[in-house]
């Protein structure tokens, strides 16, 4: 049986066409049902070279139903096409074989393989190739996050956007939120998806529909771009200190390695530039961050300036510095730069091997607390320290010998005798460490050291200008650590240890400059090295004994341990408030637990034989998906040894809730015991959504010094995003 010659205009139907690939030259199936052969959309007469067939990319058509008549083949139905990297989707295609066109009906989606732009549309024109043409009420999807809207959008060598009379934004639109929060309203907006830059011509910035700033001409990075010149996200601010005004902050590259942030911020009550550079290089990374500012607070121009870096500058060996300086200690609270009391600036030096080590640090402070003020050349400007230690594993020798030198240096501006005290300190130390292991688990560590020490010091009549002194000491350590494993799974380590110690000084005495503050904890109370600096060493014998249990499991972990310090003689150099004077020490009691339900606990006190608290701190967190809670409690009682006349009561809490998908506030407090008052505290709410973020907080500092007056500041910023890379939260209608 012979079949009938197809007819001009044939009607090819298969429910959903598997797969339609596409040669060089047109040619329609003669079979209904068939697979449809056919020029990627363009005119039979570009079709003639076998060579330019094998260069077309080939071009994939499916759809539910396809007609040809001739002249213009039209596509209906579920459609999809996919040619190279480019895949679009519409209900409806008409391509004319003479103009080379396509007359697509939507609703259109476009995309590009490894290109973060999504193009919508409700109808378009476009040549074959899908490169160029034009987009009818179209938006532009850029990674996710912003939207491009246009009556008409310009596709033009498929790297190209040309929107006219756009509006881009990252709120999400919908029926009960047509009018997004914030929008830029543009004469013609150009994207280039190669550079990943934003042109915008005639800008308008509008808030709630409201227009506050307009640029003729503005060019930001799209939100799938890391780097590159341009704006970044504004923040607008309101603070009782400063006032209301607004951030926007540019961003320059220099080069591949290097950048600068030009931040001006212009409020009711000061004028500031904010400056941010950072450098990258093979070995190290620098960051620089200053601001100078004209406000009402004091007259002329405050600043300030940090510096912070960190450089391999050969075989591990690391160099870092820490730099802070202000025009005055105020500057830094007023503008919420820096939260503490004190200012230093460091340089350091540090190389850790498996058998070296090495640490320096300079530093350079300067306090910010009112009671030092008035007595600040009296305070050590300078300190300086280093420590080398190296370790070694003889063969002749059982355990491993470590050596190591040390220094320390302390600087004041005064010249006066005792408060004016300037001093250097060479030191060096040969150590040995053996264990061993016998009986029933039993582990025997033993330890010798020899340490000698060089003083040069001055403006203290008290003592000789050059010191040397040498110390010994030999200490050994027994513990039997039990573990078992519960019936439930659980490990468990039950660990009694017993210390025994002697230790003397033979040569001159030295002030104790950089050994007043003892903290007795769980690392030093089984070691004679108690003492966090060189001036002072622990001298006689000496006993200590401790008790330590862990149990682990996969829903529980805690810890507790116990422990005690005994001397033969009185040891007066401790303070009372260290837990260590006397010829015994205080109790040292410490637990911690953890449970998988989010609750951890920390705690550790110091108990005197008469059961007096000496000193108490513990933290109790509770942390959930929704929200987290912490509480700490301090107490330390009063010692002049220690510089506190008056006992150390505080407590503390702080926590954040999410309230909504979108929002989260947060709390702080701390109160002081002993002055029966509130030292800081501070509310705070945000809101954060894929096209804003709000954040509005209150806070009162409480402290009252020659510095720092007591200050309530309340602050309110919005920032708006998203240009550049960074991520959002999920769209959201309605706040």
């Amino acid at each position: 049986m012979t079949e009938a010659p197809a007819s001009p205009a044939r009607r090819t139907r298969s429910g959903r066409l598997r797969a339609l690939a596409l040669s060089s030259a047109l040619f329609m199936a003669p079979l209904v049902g068939a697979p449809l052969l056919m020029a990627p959309f363009v005119p039979a007469a570009h079709a003639q070279s076998t060579a330019q067939e094998a260069s077309t990319p080939p071009t994939a058509l499916l759809a539910d139903s396809v007609t040809f008549d001739g002249t213009q083949l039209i596509a209906e139905g579920h459609i999809e096409v996919l040619r190279d990297t480019t895949k679009l989707t519409a209900s409806r295609i008409i391509y004319n074989q003479d103009t080379g066109q396509l007359s697509i009906e939507g609703p259109i989606r476009l995309t590009e393989a490894g290109s973060d732009t999504v193009l919508l549309a409700s109808s378009a024109e476009l040549d074959p190739a899908l490169q160029n043409g034009l987009l009818i009420s179209a938006r532009a999807v850029i990674a996710r996050q912003l939207q491009l809207a246009a009556a008409r959008l310009d596709v033009v060598d498929g790297r190209y956007l040309r929107l006219q009379n756009s509006i881009a934004s990252t709120c999400e639109v919908c029926a009960a939120r047509p009018v997004p929060l914030w929008e830029i309203r543009a004469r013609e907006v150009i994207h280039d998806s190669q550079e990943h830059q934003l042109y915008f011509t005639n800008a308008h910035l509008r808030i709630a529909n409201i227009p506050v700033l307009w640029l003729p001409h503005l060019r930001v990075p799209d939100p799938s771009l890391k780097r590159a010149t341009g704006f970044l996200i504004p923040e607008i601010r309101t603070d009782s200190t400063l006032g209301t005004g607004i951030e926007i902050p540019y961003f320059v590259t220099l080069g591949d390695h290097r950048d600068l942030t030009i931040s001006p911020y212009i409020a009711t009550r000061t004028t500031t530039l904010n400056l941010r550079y950072r450098q990258a290089f093979s070995n190290g990374t620098l960051q620089l961050n200053g601001a100078l500012s004209s406000d009402d607070t004091r007259s002329g121009i405050r600043a300030y300036l940090f510096a912070k870096g960190n450089w391999d500058i050969a075989k591990g060996l690391n160099f870092g510095l820490d730099l802070r300086a202000a025009s005055d200690i105020a500057y830094l609270a007023d503008y919420g730069i820096y939260d503490s009391d004190y200012l230093p600036s460091k340089l350091t030096l540090t190389r850790y091997r498996q058998d070296e080590a090495l640490d320096a640090e300079l530093t350079y402070s300067r306090s910010l607390r009112g009671a030092d003020i008035a007595v600040e050349d009296t305070l050590p400007l300078v300190l300086g320290s280093f420590n080398f230690e190296r370790f070694l594993d003889p063969a002749v020798l059982p355990g491993r010998l470590s050596f190591g030198l040390s220094g320390s240096t302390a600087y004041r501006d005064s010249r006066e005798d005792v408060v004016g005290y300037d001093m250097l300190r060479l030191g060096a130390e040969t150590r040995w460490s053996g264990n061993l292991i016998f009986g029933p688990g039993l582990r025997l560590d033993n330890t010798a050291a020899l340490m000698l020490d060089g003083y040069l010091q001055q403006h203290y009549a008290a003592y000789d200008d050059t010191v040397l002194r040498l110390t010994g000491s030999v200490e050994t350590r027994l513990s039997w650590p039990l573990t078992r494993v519960t019936a439930s799974g659980a490990s468990e380590l039950l660990e009694p240890i017993l210390q025994l110690g002697w230790s003397d000084s033979t040569g001159g005495t030295v002030p104790n400059s950089d050994s007043q503050l003892v903290e007795f904890d769980e690392g030093n109370l089984l070691t004679l090295a108690r003492f966090p600096g060189a001036d002072r060493r622990t001298t006689g014998l000496t006993a200590a004994a401790g008790l330590r249990f862990s149990h682990a499991s996969e829903t529980t972990d805690y810890a507790l341990s116990l422990g005690r310090v005994l001397y033969l003689e009185d040891h007066a150099e401790y303070s009372t408030a260290s837990g260590l004077s006397g010829q015994s020490s205080d109790w040292l009691i410490g637990a911690a637990m953890r449970f998988d339900n989010g609750l951890a606990f920390n705690s550790r006190a110091l108990i005197a034989a008469d059961a007096e608290v000496t000193k108490w701190e513990t933290r109790l967190n509770y942390a959930r998906s929704r929200y987290s809670i912490g509480t700490t409690y301090s107490y330390v009682i009063a010692n002049a040894l220690e510089d506190r006349d008056t006992p150390l009561n505080e407590f503390g809490f702080d926590g954040t809730v999410k309230l909504a998908r979108n929002w989260t506030a947060s709390a702080l407090y701390l109160y002081d015991f002993n002055e029966n008052e509130a030292t800081r505290a501070g509310l705070g709410l945000e809101f954060q959504n894929e096209c804003t973020r709000l954040r509005l907080s209150l806070t009162r500092r409480f402290w009252d010094t020659e510095a720092l007056d007591p200050t309530t500041r309340f602050a309110f910023s919005v920032g708006f995003g998203a240009f550049g890379s960074g991520k959002t939260s999920a769209g959201t209608c309605g706040l």
